[in-house]
């Protein structure tokens, strides 16, 4: 059973798409790299993956006990500290 899948996911912003018809499944086991240059959808994808941020269209689907933890790039800072 895998862990989590996406089908067919789009995201844009604007006119610009990011996730064009996106296709992914990963299996218990699986070890995956984002590789892309700076604006081509790392972070976006791993927000959709978490929930963070829904696509513009297709589907997600998480199995129901998948615990994620995710590191935002720009995490929010306190400007006191």
């Amino acid at each position: 059973m895998p862990l989590l899948t996406l089908q067919q996911v789009s995201l844009a912003f604007g006119h610009v798409p990011l996730l064009d018809h996106v296709d992914l499944v990963v299996e218990p086991g699986d070890k995956i790299a984002l590789i892309g240059r700076n604006g081509t959808g790392k972070s976006s994808l791993l927000r959709i993956l978490c929930g963070e941020q829904r696509p513009d269209d297709g589907e997600l689907w998480r199995k129901p006990d998948l615990r994620l933890a995710y590191v935002p790039q720009e995490p929010p800072l306190d400007p006191e500290h």
